[in-house]
């Protein structure tokens, strides 16, 4: 007589936690509830849909055998961020995506996608900078790394580049980056160079880490650059929605720096020229109420 896969497999987990599942397939979650111990039932599934990358059709239900009608709970608090970056990230997501009619505020079993709130730290304003080449771009992002690590005493270990593509049918783009940082003298380590740098990779040494926005899901930095964003979205990408979470989780990794960089045009690039004109416009209206 045979014995299922859910009879063989052990040990049992009396708990499990999964994180980002909203990256998870169907069959994954069904495997990972086969290794739950059933008298326990305890399995935690924590998801930001606005988060999401990869295309996933699943029921919870379903997959892991599971309701969690009546045992979820919406955390919509962020303590990661500073409320400017929290406003100017969740800003970007509902001005360019799609999915912007299934985000809800209040605390509703079921929903899509949950609008954040912020925690009451402050932090100064995400910085916007165009540039008239990559190569000057560059140069720019370099002294800010340098005036950040010698003035705001931000280790160098806290600080990350961001790229979408590594190089352009123009623009090297890795190549770029680096020299631009040895040329001010700053250590730093690429991370996503291939598969054996990832598993090497060192969070707390003292370096620049220079990462893909894909890889850098799950990490958070004190100070991040966003640079070349004008190869978002990705012109040879079909599904605009997720450059839109790409551009979304890379901004939200900054906790108290962020700096936004191209020297091209884009649909994003468009985005965020307008909303600096709009930063700019509400600091003169403070200006001028004040002085009166």
């Amino acid at each position: 007589m045979g014995i299922s896969l859910r009879e063989a497999i052990s040990p049992k987990n009396d708990a499990i936690l999964i994180d980002d599942g909203q990256d998870f397939e169907a069959r994954y979650l069904h495997l990972d509830s086969l290794f739950l111990n059933p008298e326990t039932k305890a399995l935690l599934l924590v998801e930001d849909r606005a988060q999401t990358i990869y295309p996933r059709k699943r029921s919870c239900l379903k997959d892991t055998g599971l309701d969690f009608r009546g045992r979820s709970k919406i955390l919509n608090i962020n303590y990661r961020n500073t409320a400017q970056i929290v406003s100017c990230a969740w800003d970007f997501f509902q001005k360019n995506s799609s999915l912007q009619n299934k985000v809800v505020v209040s605390e509703t079993e079921g929903v899509e996608i949950i609008s954040p709130k912020s925690t009451k730290r402050k932090g100064p304003e995400p910085a916007i900078l165009k540039a008239d080449s990559f190569a000057n771009e560059m140069q720019i992002i370099a002294r800010q790394i340098q005036q950040l690590h010698n003035v705001k005493k931000v280790p160098y270990s806290e600080m990350l580049i961001l790229y979408c593509v590594k190089r352009t049918h123009q623009t090297d783009i890795i190549g770029t980056i680096q020299r631009a940082l040895q040329k001010e003298g700053i250590p730093a380590t690429w991370i996503t160079k291939n598969e054996a740098s990832k598993r090497a990779f060192n969070r707390e040494e003292e370096t620049v880490k220079i990462s893909t926005i894909d890889s850098s899901k799950g990490l958070d930095f004190q100070a991040v650059f966003i640079v070349k964003a004008d190869t978002m979205p990705f012109p040879l990408e079909k599904d605009k929605e997720r450059e839109v979470s790409l551009m979304y989780i890379g901004m939200t990794r900054a906790k108290e720096y962020l700096c936004i960089s191209y020297s091209g045009e884009s649909e994003f690039t468009g985005y965020f020229e307008e909303w600096q004109r709009q930063k700019r416009e509400e600091t003169q209206k403070r200006v001028i109420k004040i002085n009166e």
